[in-house]
């Protein structure tokens, strides 16, 4: 039957969805090939960068987990405080002193008031231990004396007192060395002095952390004074000038300065002060007080062993 009019215009208005569907599918399958993972690759090889893309994700966001919760003093409890002092034992019976160390340093660290001063005491002891023994570490030097050498020459070098590695390596006369002979002892050892007024303590640190505390006399009225200093001088058996000029030797009762001198220079911003120090005092119930005229004294046996760690120029710090 022929094509009335209308027929014909719908025929010219109808949408080809054969072609548009085929069309549709041809299209799909082309992107799928240009973009799909991987593309220009080999399979194998697509898929394990896919593998290790995966398994990188949680890698890189490990360290935002695990990052370290800063130390909260107080947090020690009295079972890690038994825990630790009984573990630091075990390491003390195998010689292993470095690693005890850190251990105590770690638990002191979270310790309040309650449990510090035992692990103070505690790791006061273990470090003189360390210190005044010749025994290997690895802030330590292991030094063989050769033909020519001087004691005063290799502490120097190594900036450590003549009177600790003397003490160290048991050695009574300086001029004495041989050589072959094996030397142990620090190698340049950054001490620094904390000394706090209000409390008459004198804290030793080495490299930042904790090494021994002390308890001191200050001066009366809080004469001491304050701010930032170093050691400039180191005397064994000082003699004394009292207040009205007068030599006062040592070992004479009137000389109040103990067996050790140590005299301090102000640095930065501190007023210049002079006759200031740290001594010995023959009379130990002066000490945990203000008793002095201005000086920081100590027992004799506590200034002559702050006398063999310290260098010339080691930072001392005084607050109120």
């Amino acid at each position: 039957m022929p094509l009335t009019p209308l027929d014909d215009i719908y025929r010219e208005r109808r949408f080809p969805w054969p072609a548009a569907v085929l069309g549709a599918l041809v299209l799909a399958a082309v992107l799928w090939f240009a973009l799909r993972p991987g593309r220009g690759k080999a399979d194998g090889e697509a898929s394990a960068t896919n593998e290790v893309a995966s398994a990188a994700a949680p890698a890189a966001a490990a360290p935002a987990a695990a990052s370290a919760q800063p130390v909260v003093p107080g947090e020690l409890s009295e079972e890690d405080f038994r825990k630790a002092l009984a573990d630091a034992k075990a390491l003390d019976d195998q010689g292993k002193l470095y690693d005890e160390r850190e251990l105590l340093l770690a638990a002191l660290a979270k310790a309040g008031s309650d449990f510090a001063p035992a692990l103070e005491r505690t790791l006061g002891a273990l470090s003189t231990r360390i210190y005044l023994e010749p025994r290997p570490g690895p802030d330590k030097v292991e030094y063989v004396v050769k033909g020519g050498d001087a004691l005063s020459a290799i502490a120097s070098r190594y900036v450590c007192p003549k009177e600790l590695i003397m003490e160290a390596n048991g050695i009574k006369d300086p001029t004495r060395i041989r050589p072959g002979q094996r030397l142990v002892f620090p190698d340049h050892p950054d001490f620094a002095v904390r000394v706090s007024k209000s409390l008459n303590t004198l804290e030793l640190t080495l490299g930042g952390k904790f090494f021994k505390k002390y308890v001191v006399g200050t001066g009366q009225n809080a004469k001491t004074p304050a701010g930032t200093f170093v050691v400039k001088d180191k005397i064994e058996h000082p003699d004394w000038w009292s207040d009205g000029g007068k030599v006062i030797p040592y070992g004479d009762p009137a000389n109040v300065l103990g067996t050790h001198w140590l005299a301090l220079e102000a640095t930065g911003e501190t007023p210049r002060v002079s006759g200031y120090g740290i001594h010995g005092t023959w009379d130990d119930t002066t000490l945990g007080k203000q008793s002095s005229a201005g000086c920081v004294r100590m027992s004799n046996a506590d200034v002559r062993e702050l006398f063999l760690f310290l260098p010339r120029q080691t930072p001392v710090t005084i607050v109120e």
